[in-house]
């Protein structure tokens, strides 16, 4: 995994960069007007900003990783979105999750995932352009914390950390901090 996490510390600014200055653009022609306009009056802005950005994040991070290492893989499963194969042949299956909210968790489909994780948190300005961002490669299965149980009216779970979770949060960028119980996800510039 160490060459997976070498290659994503790499990549993250050139995919940011081009996710503000090509992707989002784009998205804004489609719109018909800039990302502000768009987002004025929606209530749940990072509701919105975490489904119309969600693709084309995922999809520049993985061209940008897939052009250096090219046994990563996309595998868009139930509970997977991504095969990785390192160098000694070990094979690891990656779900891939965004958060676009300042809190300290993200949100994810009730479907069983498999245990890796690629957790990604970003802050966005008043023009929707990523300016931090928060990356860690997690084995949930390690991990006190799980997925909430989705319940009868939502198809929906959610994951946060506890203090114990620490030595199994690999960061990639951003960092974490312990706080009484929980821990706290730090976003950084890119």
């Amino acid at each position: 995994m160490n060459n997976l996490i070498n290659v994503i510390k790499e990549i993250l600014p050139i995919a940011v960069s081009n996710i503000n200055t090509v992707r989002i653009p784009a998205l804004e022609i489609v719109w018909g007007r800039s990302f502000s306009d768009e987002m004025k009056n929606e209530d749940q802005i990072t509701v919105e900003v975490t489904k119309n950005y969600s693709r084309m994040v995922n999809n520049e991070i993985f061209r940008q990783i897939n052009s250096r290492i090219n046994t990563f893989h996309e595998h868009t499963t139930n509970g997977s979105d991504y095969c990785y194969i390192d160098q000694d042949g070990n094979k690891y299956l990656i779900e891939d999750k965004n958060s676009f909210s300042i809190g300290n968790g993200w949100v994810g489909n009730g479907f069983e995932k498999t245990p890796i994780h690629l957790l990604k948190k970003f802050k966005i300005d008043k023009d929707g352009r990523i300016i931090e961002a928060f990356v860690a490669l997690v084995d949930i299965s390690k991990c006190i914390s799980k997925w909430s149980d989705k319940t009868l009216n939502t198809n929906r779970s959610v994951i946060s950390f506890i203090n114990e979770d620490a030595e199994h949060i690999q960061v990639i960028h951003g960092s974490i901090t312990k706080k009484r119980k929980n821990i706290q996800i730090n976003t950084s510039p890119l």
